[in-house]
């Protein structure tokens, strides 16, 4: 598996940019890349029976990419005007924005995967925490598992999602299309698993029901059980109970140039 080290990941971001960091360069330059989102690859040891080793190679190379490619758009954002944005028909920073998000979901659903997958002794005890709380939110723990698997049969192209719901304090089933479209707002991922073609169509031609009842059995629950815990413990419900304080007083709206931020920032200490 190749991965990046932290002198391969300077140089992307010197080549995205534009510059080379060297004394000769101005402090601008330095900032932009400093402020740079760098992500780092993990390594993972790809498991499980499911997949053909052409198919785990694949997948780590898609992963590998996705980090690269977040990597350099970070990179070219913080040098893009702001202004670019003003006319969202035409705008490389819309571009890269949308971009932004797809590689980093991409990294994200990939790392979530790679863990919760690949278990050749998969088991879920009927005492377990996964057990408990998906048999309370579908009836019966066979109820979730259809739904799960038809989430995943649904999904064209992303993925097939189990998520903690902070709103609603339960479990949700859903799908991912790509690595950003109908992904509920605040969903806790607890459990992924991969419908893109290129996971199952090489394996398993015309058989995705069979690859999805497959990776079922591969299951991780104690990374599950883990997930679930850390996402009820979170408490993000309570982020919906906060109330404003509204002051009175009409504040004045006067024009601002273009190039001022709209937020003035009142006493407090500098850090």
């Amino acid at each position: 598996m190749t991965t990046l080290n932290a002198k391969d990941l300077q140089k992307i971001i010197r080549e995205a940019v534009g510059t080379v960091l060297d004394g000769k360069v101005g402090q601008v330059a330095k900032a932009v890349v400093s402020e740079a989102a760098v992500l780092m690859p993990r390594s993972f040891i790809l498991k499980g029976d499911v997949s053909s080793p052409t198919t785990k190679e694949n997948h780590e190379k898609l992963y590998n990419s996705y980090v690269t490619s977040h990597n350099k758009i970070s990179a070219k954002l913080d040098s893009v005007p702001k202004t670019d944005a003003d006319n969202p028909n035409d705008s490389e920073f819309r571009r890269l924005k949308i971009d932004e998000t797809h590689n980093m979901n991409g990294v994200k659903f990939h790392e979530l995967l790679f863990t919760n997958t690949g278990d050749l002794n998969s088991e879920i005890r009927a005492d377990s925490i996964p057990f408990m709380r998906l048999s309370r939110d579908w009836g019966t723990f066979d109820q979730w598992q259809l739904d799960f698997r038809a989430c995943g049969m649904a999904s064209r192209e992303g993925w097939a999602v189990c998520y903690f719901d902070p709103f609603k304090q339960r479990y949700f089933n859903t799908f991912v299309e790509g690595h950003t479209l109908h992904l509920p707002l605040m969903a806790i991922p607890v459990l992924v698993l991969d419908t893109w073609h290129h996971a199952w169509f090489l394996d398993f031609p015309g058989e995705k029901l069979e690859y999805l009842n497959r990776s079922m059995r591969e299951i991780n629950w104690n990374v599950v059980e883990m997930r679930m815990l850390i996402a009820e413990m979170a408490k993000l419900h309570q982020l919906y109970s906060v109330q404003a304080v509204v002051s009175n007083e009409k504040e004045t709206s006067v024009g601002l140039p273009q190039s001022s931020p709209p937020v003035e920032v009142l006493g407090g200490r500098i850090l």
